[in-house]
């Protein structure tokens, strides 16, 4: 459809469902929902100047997806700002490694859990990953392992309510699903020439908040 007014925009009634999505940090991908996309897509320059009144900017991304960034100049931002956790970043991190890795696409981008968390600890090492979650001193492997997997279970819930994966299946057979908007994590290495080695890096160096390596730093969605 041809939109001549951002009245005609919010006359549409996929505006209401778009708007409330990406008020609450979701984003809409073509891969999780066309409709909103392609809504999105005609709408976006009336949009631009209707979220420009809320000091956020609406974004589209080359992989096919939109979200809403809020300036980091306004102080409250209007429209509010979501958080993530070191784990959220770290997962997402891995996520976006194995999207563009030939082994998942051959599984159609149907990754278990513990693949991710197997390459968590390939990268960071056991001890390293540990210390993203909350431990008691000296060393109990059963609990620790028990606490990393409730973590890594609320990264994976965080990231699926705002739509960076689909999770697919219950129980032992459950997998994650990483969609396009997963990519939006290898942000800060977007310019390097190897993606997937700049990743591993951004991975293995903790930089889990831009001009933060604090593990318990939460950094701006």
């Amino acid at each position: 459809m041809t939109y001549q007014s951002l009245e005609q925009v919010i006359a549409d009634p996929l505006f209401v469902r778009a708007d409330l999505d990406l008020r609450r940090g979701r984003h809409i991908g073509a891969d999780y929902d066309p409709f909103l996309f392609d809504f999105l897509t005609a709408a976006k320059p009336f949009l631009d100047s209707f979220y420009g009144r809320y000091e956020a900017s609406l974004l589209a991304r080359e992989e096919g997806y939109f979200y809403l960034l809020p300036d980091r100049l306004a102080i409250p931002p209007p429209l509010g700002q979501r958080k993530l956790t070191a784990m959220d970043m770290l997962v997402g991190q891995s996520l976006a490694l194995m999207r563009i890795d030939p082994k998942w696409l051959e599984t159609n981008l149907r990754i278990p859990d513990m693949a991710v968390i197997g390459l968590l600890e390939q990268i960071l090492g056991e001890e390293g990953l540990l210390r993203f979650i909350p431990r008691r001193r000296g060393r109990d492997v059963d609990q620790d392992a028990r606490k990393l997997r409730e973590a890594f279970a609320v990264s994976v819930r965080s990231l699926e309510r705002q739509c960076f994966i689909k999770r697919e299946g219950r129980g032992e057979t459950a997998v994650i699903r990483p969609l396009a908007a997963i990519m939006r994590f290898a942000d800060p290495v977007r310019t390097s020439g190897e993606l997937d080695v700049a990743l591993q890096s951004l991975i293995a160096d903790g930089q889990i908040a831009e001009g933060s390596d604090d593990p318990d730093a939460e950094s701006d969605a």
